[in-house]
């Protein structure tokens, strides 16, 4: 998304913040951010939230969120998504694979993408966020909740959908639609590109997205669909769209998940905020959206 410069985040009393990172299974580390009560008995169990934010965001732009929930008395992760700001990247090879030796070692040049929107990776990264705040002292594993905005409100429900461990969702904004057209036409050769080799695994300024900055992984985009696996959602969900949504269609993102969980039973609150934009969800529309969010999760976890 384009660089906004969201309100100073003024730190409740009883918060702490300590930076930490998040490895995933691919070796990258990820960073981010714990927010605590301090003041926690020893044995004491809280509910806990990892929050992701969205396209061309970081771990800061849910911390508003994350010390908001935290002051309510539940132990919060905010991540940076791999290649942005603060985090490791994939790596690509410079040249030809050398040879290893003896001990699978081997001395190559490599190239480090960044910025790049792999909603794949990004799965990867919120699950192995997820993992991290199941070990973290004082949490309650069957209490632990997502909150995702964005780009990241799809890749919540997507993680959400097939790990167990999530007890509650609560997305604003959220992008679960696939992508569709030309767009997806482009995606499929893409994909078919780099499977061939044709094309670089590992794009870098290949592709680009209107008024967005970053690289789409379009080869992987082209498989990704969030909402084909609301389907598979058993948990409270929470979803709050803009009423002057700009970026894409709400009736087939936020609304259209809306009425696969309603007509699978599953109990949602589904709210369309007047008068404001996609990212006036960050300004004029905080106030709600953070309130209900942190309600939301006070009734399920």
């Amino acid at each position: 998304m384009p660089e906004k410069v969201y309100p100073p985040l003024v730190m409740p009393e009883g918060v702490d913040r300590h930076r930490t990172t998040v490895w995933n299974s691919t070796g990258i580390g990820l960073d981010a951010d714990v927010y605590r009560p301090t003041t926690i008995a020893p044995d004491g169990q809280l509910p806990a939230v990892v929050l992701c934010h969205g396209w061309g965001g970081d771990k800061l732009t849910a911390e508003r969120y994350a010390a908001l929930f935290a002051a309510a008395g539940m132990i919060t992760l905010s991540i940076t998504q791999s290649s942005w700001a603060g985090s490791g990247s994939p790596l690509e090879l410079v040249g030809d694979a050398p040879e290893a030796d003896s001990g699978n070692e081997a001395v190559t040049r490599v190239r480090f993408i960044r910025e790049l929107v792999d909603p794949d990776a990004w799965v990867l990264n919120l699950r192995s966020a997820v993992d991290y705040i199941e070990g973290e002292p004082n949490v309650d594993p069957a209490r632990i909740g997502l909150w995702a905005t964005s780009f990241g409100g799809g890749v919540a429900v997507h993680l959400a959908a097939h790990d167990d461990r999530i007890k509650a969702l609560a997305v604003q904004v959220p992008a679960i639609a696939p992508l569709a057209g030309p767009t997806a036409d482009h995606a499929r050769r893409r994909a078919i590109g780099m499977a061939r080799g044709d094309v670089s695994p590992v794009p870098q300024g290949v592709d680009t997205w209107p008024n967005m900055t970053g690289t789409p992984h379009m080869g992987t985009l082209a498989h990704y669909n969030p909402l084909a696996q609301v389907e598979r959602l058993r948990i409270p969900t929470l979803i709050r769209d803009a009423g002057n949504e700009e970026l894409f269609p709400t009736d087939r993102n936020g609304g259209r998940a809306a009425q696969i969980l309603r007509s699978n039973g599953v109990e949602v609150d589904y709210e369309v905020m007047p008068g404001i934009d996609h990212y006036g969800i960050y300004f004029d529309g905080y106030d709600k959206g953070s309130k209900d969010a942190l309600a939301w999760f006070e009734r399920h976890l």
